[in-house]
This record gives C-alpha cells, structure tokens and sequence, in this order.
C-alpha cells in the first residue's frame, strides 16, 4: 500500500513538472503560478538568487521566452525522492535557443524542491545545474 502511495505521489509530481514545461514553452507563463509556491525561490548555477517569491519566479520565465526563441527542448524523466511532505526532483535537459542574435546550445540538470500543502505539490526551490562544456 505504502509503495501504491509513493508512485502516485510522484505520478503527480511528474505531471506537475510536465505542466510546467509546456507552459512556458507554450508562452502560457501565466499558467505556472499555480505550480509555485508563494515563497519559492529560483537559484542561479552559482547558488546565486535570481528571484524569490511567486511571481518574481513567474515573471523570470516570461521575460527569457520573451527574449529568447526557443529551437528544441527536451528533458529527462525526473528522478523523485519522496520524504514526507517535501519532494527533489532531479531532471536532465537540453536547449536550443536564439537571443540576442545568437545561438546557444545548453545542456544540465533541473533540481527542485517541492512541497505538499493542502493535498497539492508546488515548486517551492529550483536551481539549474549546467553541464561542463568542452
């Protein structure tokens, strides 16, 4: 029963994690705020702040869709682990994208802290973890 309860748990994280993806690749950044927690902060691949709160987080996927065009997204599934009413989600990814006249090609790892409150899991912490490039 305990097992039966863990993987819909992460079911749930996994389609939560989907919605996310499809929201700002779509240009629907209005969509995430649901998948936010109100507190949640966004870390940079230094562990620097790049934005705390809901809709600070909102705002800094809107503004890179509004600057950047995006070629080709792919992620991994993501590996949860589950300890109570906190989650990490680990995903590999890559991009293609246009900014700025430019072309960038980047690949790393998504790491995310979720919370359970009121029945629901929401993105409560998320750093980006670049891959090493030649």
């Amino acid at each position: 029963m305990r097992l039966a309860a863990e993987k819909q748990e992460q079911e749930q994280i996994r389609n939560l994690l989907s919605r996310i993806n499809e929201a700002w690749l779509t240009g629907q950044t209005e969509r995430l705020s649901d998948c936010f927690h109100n507190h949640m902060i966004v870390k940079g691949p230094d562990l620097q702040e790049m934005a705390r709160g809901r809709e600070a987080c909102v705002k800094s996927y809107a503004d890179f869709i509004r600057l950047a065009t995006v070629g080709e997204f792919q992620a991994s599934e993501p590996v949860i682990d589950l300890i109570g009413n906190v989650a990490v989600a680990t995903s590999a990814w890559e991009i293609s994208y246009r900014m700025n006249d430019r072309d960038y090609h980047e690949s790393g790892r998504d790491l995310l802290v979720l919370t359970r409150e009121d029945g629901g899991w929401q993105v409560a912490w998320r750093t980006v973890l670049l891959s090493s490039q030649p």
